[in-house]
Parts: C-alpha cells; structure tokens; sequence
C-alpha cells in the first residue's frame, strides 16, 4: 500500500466519522461540530484528487463560513434548552436498511464505472484560472448578492433571538 492510498483512507475516515457523528449525536453542538470535521475530510480528499483550490475552498466557504453561521444561530436560538424527541427503533431500522442498499448500489455502480485518467480536450474550461476570472468578471454580481441575503439572515436571526418573549 502507498502512502498516497493511506493519506485518502485517512481522509477517507475522516469523513466518514464526521458524518456518523453529524447523524447519530442527540446535542445540535455535536452534531455541527461532526459536519465541520466531515467537511475537512472532503476537504482533503479534493486536495488528494489534485485541486487545492476547490479543497481551499471548501474549507473557506463550507468550515469557515457555513458552519460557524450554522454554530452562531445556534447560540441566539434556544435550540440547546429544547429536549430532542426520542428515536423510534422501526425507523431507525428501516432507515439503516434503506441507506445500507443505497450504498451497496452506489458501490455496484462505481465497481462498473470506467473512469478517464487522461485530461480530454475539453478539461481546460475547468482551468483554476478561467474560473476564476469568470467569477470575477461575469459573476460578480451574484456572489455580491449572496453575501447582502447571509447578512440579511444574521440580522433576522439577531432580531428574532433578541424579541421579547413575553405575550402582549
């Protein structure tokens, strides 16, 4: 085994715990703190596949950005005051089954899948550079737009936390 090999099944793990965490954890702290490390386990498995710059920003834009907003709601809401409803055991079976299938059919179909290895003609459009100057050039406008409705939503966040809560 490689090294290459053991770095991706680390990444790999990684991922895979957070994503159990994220799931299976009864506080909502956990749970965001196990979609922070499953998203840095993708993170690396984009740096492994050869393309820092989508793995810089996916730490960037998903660790960075969306989980600390998702953690900071989470600190004006009461969200950490309300009890979680227990688990009811016929779903939860049910809903293993139903994902041990899904994974068994994705694994059947990526078995059989031929996949390229050689860059084609068309994989310079893909180009680090061509996207980032199309999203300075062309979308700018769009990324400026999201960030004026995240801030919207932190501000709606603030006003609905800070309400008072006492009837009229």
């Amino acid at each position: 085994m490689t090294a290459e090999m053991i770095v991706v099944g680390v990444f790999v793990v990684v991922a895979v715990a957070g994503a159990v965490m994220a799931v299976r954890s009864q506080q909502i702290l956990h749970n965001i703190i196990g979609l922070g490390i499953s998203l840095f386990g993708i993170a690396g498995l984009f740096l492994q596949l050869g393309s820092p710059f989508v793995a810089a920003m996916q730490v960037l834009i998903y660790i960075g950005g969306i989980v600390v907003a998702i953690v900071f709601a989470m600190m004006l809401s009461m969200a950490m005051t309300i009890n979680p409803p227990a688990r009811n055991l016929p779903k939860t079976i049910f809903a293993a089954i139903g994902s041990g299938l899904f994974f068994a059919g994705l694994v059947g179909l990526l078995s059989k899948t031929q996949f390229a290895t050689r860059p084609t003609a068309g994989d310079e459009a893909w180009a680090v550079s061509r996207i980032g100057n199309a999203l300075l050039e062309h979308y700018n406008l769009v990324f400026e737009t999201l960030s004026v409705v995240l801030l919207l939503a932190i501000v709606g966040a603030i006003l609905i936390a800070r309400r008072d809560k006492t009837p009229a």
